[in-house]
């Protein structure tokens, strides 16, 4: 089956153009900041603390210099310590938490000049604030939950064994019973004295707790048991996400001449199915969506404009398969600023993970640009991408 697969993208590939396609379009953007100013996600700065925070916004104006353009997510959730969240995965695995655990604010800035070499307009520094949230991110399924009380199963036997047999390990140690004599000693001695020895005792006290865990016959086999359990949560039932953006142009850089240059809003609801994939219904308002419309002569805007689109989605990928595909369809019609009558467009993607971090992906379908309709073009592009150290899963 895995063979079929790759062949029929293969195959399909001889019969098409090498045009590129932006696929995935009925996705909320995973920073809507960073989408409406046309920022790379592998630009955006993600803190996991509040100590990456403040360095990731003391670099805020290097970056801005130097490289054009910064982009920052913040999910205060899991950024800002707090006695009173319950952070522990079991939490994750339903929807008590979903709006604040997923709740994401978005920044990004841009420093254009005169060149071509951006795709907004040129000698402008432009700002956008966006934000994203879930409303709904169905539960884990059976095979999660079971997974999760399996690790946690095996973390408790591993935690009663250690606390009956770490002790007697311990006094077993020479060299632990001699530092612990000295830190007695030491009582007498000036502060700095019982500090030192205070962490000459903690300092073999780690060393041996390493030891432990390395010669003990069952947190060996214990280790070797919860390595073989791969934990990832799988969600099943209804998701319901939201997101919105909007951004500023200062034009000439100057800050008493601005104006909107975009915005954006997006929901997606759907329904994940455990065997049967995964159908969705966006609804997405934009205003000034240029990086969604290739200008042609038939498009000529009457100053700003602004399109509402609807459209579906419905994803399959087959468990434990390498395999994943999804076929979009997008009705587009333009509230403001122009003419044109409503319009669609529809993509097929295809994805199949040769390795863990090379994937191949094949787009086929039909743009909503004007000429690409009437002509009745059928667009398709292929793509090998290749990382080092991370996976990354292309739709």
């Amino acid at each position: 089956m895995k063979t079929f697969y790759l062949i029929l993208m293969l195959s399909l590939l001889r019969l098409s153009g090498q045009e590129k396609v932006n696929t995935d379009i009925l996705k909320t953007p995973a920073s809507p900041a960073s989408n409406l100013l046309d920022i790379a996600t592998t630009d955006i700065s993600k803190p996991t603390d509040v100590s990456d925070l403040m360095i990731g916004l003391r670099n805020f104006p290097i970056n801005f210099i130097n490289n054009g353009g910064y982009s920052i997510e913040i999910a205060p959730y899991w950024i800002f310590p707090s006695t009173e969240k319950d952070k522990t995965i079991n939490e994750m695995l339903t929807n008590k938490h979903s709006v604040p655990q997923t709740f994401v604010i978005s920044f990004a800035a841009r420093n254009t000049d005169d060149s071509n070499s951006s795709s907004l307009p040129g000698n402008s520094i432009y700002t956008a604030l966006g934000l994203k949230f879930s409303l709904l991110r169905g539960k884990a399924d059976v095979k999660t939950q079971n997974d999760f009380e399996d690790i946690q199963i095996i973390l408790s036997e591993r935690s009663s064994h250690f606390n009956a047999n770490f002790l007697p390990f311990l006094n077993e140690d020479a060299e632990y019973k001699k530092l612990q004599i000295l830190r007695k000693d030491a009582e007498n001695g000036t502060p700095a004295e019982q500090k030192i020895a205070q962490q000459n005792v903690d300092a073999r006290l780690v060393f041996l707790k390493n030891e432990f865990y390395k010669k003990d016959k069952y947190l060996i086999e214990n280790t070797e048991k919860l390595n073989k359990i791969t934990f990832k949560i799988n969600r099943i039932g209804f998701l319901w996400d939201f997101a919105g953006g909007t951004s500023l142009q200062f034009k000439e850089k100057r800050f008493n001449n601005s104006r909107i240059y975009n915005a954006g809003l997006w929901t997606v609801f759907g329904y994940a199915f455990e065997k049967s994939g995964t159908p969705l219904l966006l609804v997405r308002y934009m205003y000034n969506p240029k990086s969604d419309w290739m200008i042609t002569e038939d498009f000529k805007p009457d100053g700003n404009f602004s399109t509402f689109d609807a459209g579906v989605k419905y994803e399959y990928s087959p468990k434990d398969s390498k395999f994943t595909g999804s076929f979009e369809g997008l009705y587009r019609s333009f509230i403001s600023g122009s003419n044109l009558k409503p319009t669609w467009k529809c993509v097929l993607n295809l994805d199949y993970a040769i390795f863990p971090n090379q994937h191949l992906t094949l787009s086929l379908g039909k743009d909503f640009d004007n000429n690409m309709i009437k002509n009745g073009n059928v667009i398709a592009g292929l793509s090998f991408l290749s990382g080092i150290g991370t996976k990354r899963k292309i739709q």
